[in-house]
């Protein structure tokens, strides 16, 4: 059964060809874990959000997941997850 939970990021690293999202994990956290929510408006408002939670028990840390510009479904967007400072890399 999938579990949806906005994802509380720790940061946003955007280029020309994609986004790069900081995110906490416990040793098992993938990028297939997440989708992303493209709410359609003037920009967009994209949502990452977390299907699978990560139940490994190694200690809290950052790790940054990759998406494309495609995989988001726009170049320029807002974003409506939460923004707070996260554990070490």
């Amino acid at each position: 059964m999938e579990e949806k939970k906005m994802e509380t990021l720790h940061g946003l690293v955007l280029t020309d060809i994609s986004a790069t999202i900081t995110v906490t994990s416990n040793g098992c956290t993938k990028k297939d874990d997440f989708k992303i929510e493209l709410t359609k408006s003037l920009p967009p408002i994209a949502t990452f959000i977390r299907v699978k939670p990560d139940n490994c028990d190694a200690v809290a840390h950052s790790i940054d997941l990759v998406f494309s510009l495609k995989e988001v479904g726009a170049a320029e967007f807002k974003v409506a997850n939460p923004f707070v400072p996260g554990p070490a890399k």
